[in-house]
């Protein structure tokens, strides 16, 4: 059985051949686990589109145990974001968060369509990195952790009723652990939490609704998306039950 579908290459692991596995996460078929034989070699017919960040056109091998990748027309290589430090450092943290925060063989084309938008984004910015209309990457980023928590099932609670005991008096700290808003009582006795005015959950709310593509246009103090950033990282990584991402030390070095 063959299957067709438009994938990202989201992960890659060498084998002792020359063989490569690939995490692709597709439209058609979700995150999916393959093998690209001979990949290795530069002379292989594969070995182009085996690389992070690949966005294209795949005919899978679905027959065996190990889906096989037959072929592969490429649509964008993505190649500029490791021109750049900076970008790849971003495009390392965005598809090592898509591969650990995605169950296998789930369809999920909002997610799709969001990881493959992040990409080229990130992609295109590579050509105005030191000009005036480089992307905000802090914003970018932040952008796809409130929408990944929604896409995951685990939309915060942003309602002024507390998460914990349902009072809605005093309802002013974001609780990661307890899943959004809580009132001073509880915060005090069960959960820690994060004092948030209007401002950020009007930003929150922004966020979760618009397109990226309107987000980057948008100007956003950088305290906020600075405070943001932290509270909803940890926010997917509790909640996803993520122990730690990786390239997070790659681009907190470039910081």
């Amino acid at each position: 059985m063959y299957l067709e579908t438009d994938a990202l290459v989201i992960k890659t692991t060498k084998t002792l051949n020359n063989d490569l596995f690939l995490t692709l996460y597709s439209r058609k078929a979700g995150k999916i686990e393959v093998v690209a034989n001979g990949a290795k070699s530069s002379k292989s017919q594969l070995s182009a589109c085996s690389k992070p960040f690949v966005y294209g056109h795949f005919t899978l091998n679905t027959h065996n145990k190990v889906t096989k990748v037959i072929s592969c027309e490429i649509i964008d290589s993505h190649y500029r974001i490791a021109d750049q430090l900076e970008t790849l450092a971003y495009g390392n943290y965005f598809i090592e968060l898509c591969n650990l925060a995605t169950m296998p063989n789930i369809i999920d084309l909002k997610h799709f369509q969001l990881i493959v938008e992040i990409i080229s984004l990130l992609s295109n910015s590579a050509k105005t990195v030191g000009t005036e209309q480089q992307l905000d990457y802090e914003l970018l980023k932040l952008a796809y952790l409130i929408k990944l928590s929604v896409i995951t099932g685990h939309q915060a609670n942003l309602q002024y009723v507390c998460t914990n005991c349902a009072s809605q008096d005093q309802v002013m700290y974001f609780s990661v652990q307890a899943g959004g808003l809580i009132c001073k009582s509880c915060e005090a006795t069960q959960y820690r939490g994060v004092k948030l005015n209007e401002t950020y959950l009007k930003l929150i709310h922004y966020l979760t609704l618009k397109d990226v593509r309107v987000i980057i246009k948008t100007k956003i103090h950088k305290n906020y998306v600075f405070h943001l950033n932290q509270i909803y990282e940890d926010y997917i990584l509790f909640h996803n039950n993520i122990t730690e991402i990786r390239s997070k030390s790659f681009l907190k070095s470039i910081e």
